[in-house]
């Protein structure tokens, strides 16, 4: 089964690297998912744009997503000044300006990555342009209402931002240094809402709704196993929700939902094919997010993590270190290394190939941030809960200094000498990278004769670095 993942794995890759790069490849049926000839294009026009979400800050601008008829979406970027009420979600812009192609960033081909988003172009409004609520009036997004909770509980600054951007999947607050933090210390995947998190706010309600496992209705009638899925299904969708239903976070709740259902009737639930069930149905929605970064980065990393995380378990006596609780804390700090390491295993060629650079204290940071998270994630959650209240804003004090806790922790991995180590990588050598993952997956459960196969891949690879 692994062996058939590897045409799927290429076909990803394959299709992250078309683009209309050339006039012979416009008329491609490929590239008619993300058609770039519009007229409008790179004229100066009185637009209405409608603004549909919560800006995101720059340097100088406020960036909205905002519809512009009959082109559809753009990136509109507002210029900040504090003289004047910035606009909200809701209200209509009128101005005179021009939608752009972006151009490249470095080799990034920053226009298709916003055509494959739905995402037309970008425009840029200075102070003169004229603002309407007629037909459009501002009402804060959920999300934002949540967030605002977190404010009155007394939480600021950076601990605020990854506070919201763990809990809420809100990522407004997030500066670039902040960002650029966390990505070079390999704890990038913290900030985005995804399986580690979903999977945390399940085990709380599976501990709540079966009285942490003394009760267990769903093994003992039909009607009761239903009941408890129900509630848990119900309740991790309306999370996925609140959270944007990015395709990471859609990803685990549609996992957990296949994983809920199969177990009502006593199936298995977590495998490779759940996995690709779940796959299944998101592309089936949205096609487009085939060529989602954080889509690719998710199957890739879940796929080897039920793949590989058992074999690298069994290389380990649990049962030994067990008997001791100094051995059940190394065996607890080992569970983590694994996991982390067969993520990175699964990842480590598309973030290679897609952010040209590499953590290497992946492992440390890992250890060092996730228990903070599995802590941080409840506290949170509670602290919205409660709000500006007196209990709300204890709970968010010990929230603040889990999210401070953390803010140092990567800090401290991103300041240790070579943490990041940039690389450059080409398709080509991102398919060898795979092909020597599962020939060497092959060795360990076939035959050994597959190494050789795993040499002549990395040799391959490093003569493509090389030259490449």
């Amino acid at each position: 089964m692994v062996v058939l993942l590897l045409p799927v794995v290429a076909a990803i890759l394959i299709c992250n690297s078309i683009g209309p790069k050339s006039e012979s490849l416009r008329h491609t049926p490929i590239n008619l998912l993300y058609q770039t000839e519009y007229d409008a294009l790179d004229s100066l026009r009185t637009y209405s744009f409608v603004l549909l979400g919560e800006p995101k800050h720059t340097a100088r601008c406020e960036r909205y997503e905002a519809q512009v008829m009959p082109h559809g979406r753009v990136l509109l970027y507002v210029l900040r000044d504090s003289t004047r009420l910035m606009p909200h979600a809701g209200d209509t812009l009128i101005a005179y300006t021009s939608i752009h192609r972006p151009s490249s960033i470095g080799k990034f081909d920053y226009y298709t990555y916003l055509r494959r988003q739905g995402i037309v172009g970008t425009a840029y409004v200075n102070l003169r342009y004229a603002k309407c609520n007629v037909c459009h009036s501002y009402k804060p997004s959920l999300q934002r209402k949540l967030h605002d909770r977190l404010v009155a509980s007394g939480i600021v600054g950076d601990e605020l931002a990854i506070t919201s951007a763990l809990t809420l999947g809100y990522k407004a607050d997030l500066e670039s240094t902040l960002r650029q933090r966390f990505q070079a210390s390999g704890a990038a995947h913290v900030l985005a809402v995804s399986g580690l998190h979903t999977g945390i706010i399940y085990f709380i309600l599976s501990a709540l709704l079966t009285l942490c496992g003394r009760v267990k209705p769903r093994y003992e009638n039909q009607l009761g196993r239903c009941v408890v899925s129900g509630i848990i299904i119900v309740v991790m969708w309306c999370y996925a929700w609140i959270t944007g239903m990015t395709p990471s976070v859609v990803r685990a709740v549609l996992m957990l939902t296949l994983f809920e259902v199969a177990h009502m009737f006593y199936r298995q639930a977590f495998s490779v094919n759940t996995i690709a069930a779940a796959a299944v149905l998101i592309l089936l929605v949205r096609p487009l997010n085939l060529w989602n970064v954080s889509f690719q980065l998710s199957f890739a990393a879940t796929i080897a993590i039920v793949v590989m995380a058992k074999d690298l378990e069994s290389l380990i006596n649990k049962r030994e270190l067990n008997r001791h609780w100094s051995g059940k804390i190394v065996s607890w700090i080992l569970g983590i290394i694994i996991v982390s390491l067969a993520a990175q295993l699964g990842t480590l060629p598309i973030s290679m190939y897609t952010f040209g650079q590499v953590s290497n204290y992946f492992l440390l940071t890992n250890i060092l941030v996730l228990p903070l998270a599995s802590l941080l994630v409840p506290c949170g959650l509670v602290t919205i809960a409660l709000g500006g209240t007196s209990a709300g804003r204890l709970i968010g004090e010990i929230t603040y200094w889990l999210a401070h806790l953390m803010s140092k922790a990567v800090g401290w991995v991103e300041s240790l000498p070579g943490s990041v180590t940039n690389v450059r990588c080409s398709i080509s050598m991102v398919i060898l990278l795979y092909i020597s993952i599962i020939m060497a997956w092959l060795a360990m459960h076939k035959s050994l004769w597959w190494l050789c196969g795993v040499v002549a891949s990395l040799f391959m690879f490093c003569v493509m670095f090389t030259f490449v």
